[in-house]
């Protein structure tokens, strides 16, 4: 009677990992690829009451790449800029879930798209490149981190990338929306940009003695699954304001002429306007504006208005007027103005974004 049992040994190589489900337990780090897994087997057995053995061949095959990146934006939010400013950046972090040690490829693009909490692309920053944080705090320090590409990153590892870019002098821009997508690219030599992986065709059959290639990265916005490359997005967002101010004068009424068409004669009484417009993005806040009255002029008393501007040669459609002072009640409404007998003062709250308020008074010619 023959009694047979089978034991199987691992030998040669590091053992296999296991992902395990079991709650509290966590998983396993990967099996590097290249790594061999050899495995034989014994048989036992008795004949007569001799117990004997016999050993299987050595089966042997290596561990595969399994090709694997995740990108992620850092903050939460858009950068805040301004018009015209340099080396704005943006920052994001690069992990190599691959189980070797692979380079990144890495690309600065600009994105014509809309993304909640981020807003609505209307402009490309100029310059716009990617660099490595060299030194590892965090911070984009310019003529230090000056690397292009991540280099030699190791399984499970993370590194920082900045995307660094100028503001066009544009008035109106508002939302850049930028993204970083990083490429693997084949390591195993430092100091230089490895190609970028080309994964082995689904079409042919594993071979156990050739480390071949898995991609096994997700899809993403503007990004294809199992390509080998993954991005991710932010913004800037400008939060300045470009104000401009515009002052015209209007002969309202003459000693002799009266209202039928005016001249600027002494006596006669003018309108000064000034139009505060705001080309955004920004809304501009907490504007004050003076003016002189200016020399053979005398100001009017209580003339000071304040309000949206008007068309048609209006120069206040909606507004309030103000007395001369800078208290009372007249001050405590959306809008101020007052006197102190050389110049006129007016207070604004706000002005938003493609829109403008307007401020008048009014002098006689002396």
């Amino acid at each position: 009677m023959y009694r047979i049992k089978f034991n199987n040994a691992l030998l040669g190589g590091a053992a296999l990992s296991v992902a395990m489900s079991i709650s509290g337990v966590a998983q396993a780090q990967q099996t590097p690829a290249g790594t061999s897994v050899n495995n034989q087997a014994t048989v036992s057995y008795e004949v007569g009451g001799t117990t004997q053995s016999v050993s299987s061949n050595v089966a042997t095959f290596v561990v595969d790449k399994k090709v694997n990146l995740a990108v992620a934006e850092v903050g939460g939010a858009p950068t805040q800029t301004a018009l015209n400013a340099t080396d704005q950046v943006t920052t994001f972090t690069v992990t190599n879930l691959t189980n070797a040690v692979q380079d990144f490829r890495l690309e600065a693009d600009q994105q014509s798209v809309s993304i909640p909490l981020l807003g609505t692309d209307n402009f490309n920053m100029n310059n716009l490149r990617a660099f490595v944080d060299s030194n590892g705090n965090g911070t984009y320090d310019a003529g230090v981190d000056t690397q292009t590409y991540i280099d030699e990153l190791a399984p499970d590892a993370t590194v920082t990338v900045f995307l660094v870019g100028n503001v066009p002098n544009t008035p109106g821009i508002e939302t850049a929306i930028v993204s970083l997508n990083a490429i693997v690219a084949t390591g195993g030599s430092s100091g230089a940009l490895g190609a970028d992986l080309v994964a082995s065709s689904t079409l042919v059959a594993d071979s156990p003695s050739t480390v071949e290639i898995v991609f096994a990265d997700d899809t993403g916005l503007l990004d294809q699954p199992r390509n080998g490359q993954q991005r991710a997005f932010d913004a800037y967002h400008i939060s300045t304001a470009v104000v401009t101010m515009v002052k015209s004068a209007t002969v309202i009424s003459d000693p002799v002429n009266f209202l039928v068409n005016p001249h600027a004669i002494p006596g006669a009484v003018v309108e000064y306007c000034m139009k505060v417009s705001n080309a955004g993005p920004g809304t501009a806040s907490n504007i004050v504006l003076t003016d002189a009255v200016p020399a053979n002029s005398t100001f009017v008393p209580g003339s000071i208005a304040v309000g949206t501007s008007g068309t048609l040669g209006a120069c206040i459609l909606l507004g309030t007027s103000e007395d001369d002072n800078a208290t009372g009640a007249d001050e405590t409404d959306l809008y101020g103005g007052s006197f102190d007998g050389t110049t006129v003062r007016a207070t604004l709250p706000t002005v938003a974004p493609l829109a403008s308020m307007s401020v008048a008074f009014r002098v006689t010619i002396n």
